[in-house]
């Protein structure tokens, strides 16, 4: 005697098997393959239309920086040592700050949810905004950007990510302070 699920589809009892042909190999190849490329296109679609583009972000933000003449600071006109300090709780250890010029400001901001330090400085009579970030990522060694009459340049130092901002008119003057 055997049991009989209610919806149990095939012979039961004395009833002949019913005998379907296989599908074709290169059918159940091609169904698989839509599947995965209409997966994986959706993903790709999806994650250019709800994640942000991330590029030049740190660039972006350090010329803002430079254009906002009402800043607060966290340290004003601060030494060299007092400024090494604070940038050691701000990006960490060995972090690359400028080492010419005068220091007017540095502050703390946050750029891609990460603290990055603000330095505005002087060299000659030229006003410099100098951030600096651990990076994170791979990235370029070096590049150069222009936003109107501002010159923009980025590079890596060890594990951070410099950007100085300052005039385009000059920029070898005051890029000059930089080792990079």
């Amino acid at each position: 005697m055997h049991l009989v699920e209610p919806e149990e589809v095939g012979p039961i009892e004395g009833d002949d098997p019913r005998v379907t042909p296989p599908r074709p190999p290169h059918r159940r190849v091609s169904v698989s393959l839509l599947f995965t490329l209409s997966v994986l296109t959706g993903l790709v679609v999806t994650i250019y239309l709800v994640l942000p583009a991330r590029h030049n972000v740190l660039v972006t933000e350090a010329v803002e920086q430079h254009r906002d003449s009402e800043s607060t600071w966290d340290l004003e006109t601060p030494n060299a040592a007092e400024l090494r300090a604070w940038a050691i709780g701000v990006v960490g250890k060995d972090a690359p700050l400028p080492a010419d010029g005068k220091i007017l400001g540095a502050r703390r901001v946050e750029v891609l949810k990460r603290d990055a330090a603000l330095v505005r400085l002087s060299i000659g009579d030229e006003p410099i905004t100098y951030l600096v970030q651990r990076a994170r990522g791979i990235g370029p060694n070096h590049s150069e950007h222009r936003d109107g009459d501002l010159r923009a340049t980025v590079w890596r130092k060890g594990k951070y990510t410099c950007v100085a901002v300052g005039r385009a008119e000059t920029a070898k003057t005051w890029l000059a302070s930089f080792k990079r």
